[in-house]
């Protein structure tokens, strides 16, 4: 049976999980009781799709996968005995909601209360460490593929299960996982508590992708899970172009170093020694509900300012390109436009400008550009984010990207919209990633 239909919202990335998904079986052994698991979709259109029949083994998965070619799986912590038509808890049919066991999950995500991603590393050993103090067995951690990691047991009652009426059956195991809350928020210990209260949630399916980043939900090992971030990401699968790896030499150390570092012998200048993994926030180029994107010229600060309004000047004249928008942090410069270009044309103007993200529009099939401070594995700032300069005024030819325009506004930048012609979604579609920087 066909899933509902797909629109064109994150074709490129669909692709890459569809693809992903055809080469690889999904192993669902850490999932247990698998039949009697509920699965949920969300799809390319942002809505979330309940799957409407059993899935017993990962050829039945596989085939569900490409049937409707999510963006993101997920399995419910319970186990029911008809998962394909559950209901609500309202729902007066019982046969819809008769709830057989649940998981005991730990979801330990960045947050107000967990700053960095190595906060929420400290945070699951913390809490592995807990349950094992209880003798409450873990049957699998997870990187989420995102920020933050899935600590997931069995369930610890199972056995304990007497009540008859499924709803106070339900009612019963939500509060006796209220009890292990409140034991572990004594022992000072930070997750997501609604996760693991409630017996209607779902997580991540261990190895699929987590579209954000293109990041694959890993298991990993305790003894992997206490190494250290750099360890860990290392081992974490990647695919499609949302999930760019930034090197070090363009995104965190100084390029003037590596620009004369050729000449060691002679000068005897050396590069600095690789800096440690650092993570941050991107906002990609892909204007959504259009396969069109937006020019982003990226600059090293060894470029004469002079220079850089001199290109600029001459490729908004020769494109259209409006208002350019530029932004700024130590070691490089952004020149935004808002208009709506194809892939090619802008490979075209990044090329003619000596960009320096044309290799990576080109491999990606969009650019990435920094929003968000630079932190390190500790938790450190190493570099701000980027911080906005001037204007370039000029006037538009052609069409703008809504996307973009509402989300710059949306930051306090004085965006012109006299005379233009809008596409794309609004700025809640824009495309973020938080991107490893390695």
């Amino acid at each position: 049976m066909k899933g509902p239909i797909q629109n064109s919202i994150h074709t490129e990335i669909g692709e890459h999980i569809n693809q992903y998904y055809k080469q690889n079986l999904i192993d669902l052994e850490p999932l247990s009781g698998l039949n009697f698991r509920h699965f949920r979709y969300r799809l390319t259109n942002g809505s979330f799709y309940k799957v409407k029949e059993k899935i017993r083994n990962n050829i039945d998965f596989q085939r569900s996968l490409l049937e409707n070619m999510p963006l993101d799986v997920y399995y419910s912590t319970a186990t029911w005995l008809n998962p394909h038509i559950i209901g609500s808890k309202l729902d007066n049919d019982i046969l819809k909601n008769v709830m057989l066991g649940c998981d005991l999950v730990f979801d330990i995500d960045v947050n107000q209360s967990i700053k960095t991603i190595e906060e929420a590393r400290l945070q699951a050993i913390k809490i592995c460490d807990f349950l094992k103090s209880l003798d409450i067995s873990i049957r699998y951690h997870a990187f989420s593929g995102s920020k933050g990691f899935h600590v997931v047991c069995n369930d610890p009652w199972v056995l304990e299960i007497v009540e008859e009426n499924p709803r106070k059956r339900e009612v019963s195991a939500a509060e006796k996982r209220k009890e292990i809350v409140e034991e572990a928020k004594k022992n000072g210990l930070l997750f997501d508590e609604k996760v693991t209260i409630d017996t209607r949630r779902i997580i991540r399916v261990p190895w699929t992708i987590n579209s954000k980043t293109g990041f694959v939900c890993t298991i990993i090992s305790k003894n992997i899970l206490e190494s250290d971030l750099e360890t860990i990401f290392k081992l974490v699968p990647s695919v499609g172009s949302n999930a760019p790896r930034i090197s070090y030499i363009r995104e965190m150390t100084d390029p003037s170093v590596y620009k004369i570092s050729g000449s060691k012998g002679r000068l005897g200048v050396r590069p600095k020694p690789n800096p440690k993994l650092c993570y941050s926030t991107f906002f990609t180029s892909n204007i959504p509900k259009t396969t069109l994107k937006i020019p982003v010229l990226e600059f090293g600060n060894w470029v004469r300012i002079e220079k850089i309004e001199s290109t600029l000047n001459e490729v908004q004249e020769k494109y259209g390109l409006g208002d350019i928008y530029l932004f700024a942090d130590s070691i490089r410069y952004w020149a935004i436009s808002l208009k709506a270009l194809s892939q090619r044309r802008i490979e075209k103007i990044l090329a003619s400008t000596e960009s320096l993200n044309l290799n990576q529009c080109k491999k990606y099939g969009c650019t990435y550009t920094r929003i968000g401070k630079s932190i390190d594995v500790e938790g450190n700032v190493v570099q701000e984010e980027p911080k906005y300069l001037k204007c370039y005024e000029s006037k538009l030819l052609g069409q703008a990207s809504r996307t973009h325009f509402e989300f710059f506004s949306s930051l306090g930048v004085r965006v012109s919209e006299k005379d233009v012609q809008f596409c794309g979604g609004g700025k809640e579609k824009l495309e973020i990633v938080h991107a490893i920087i390695e």
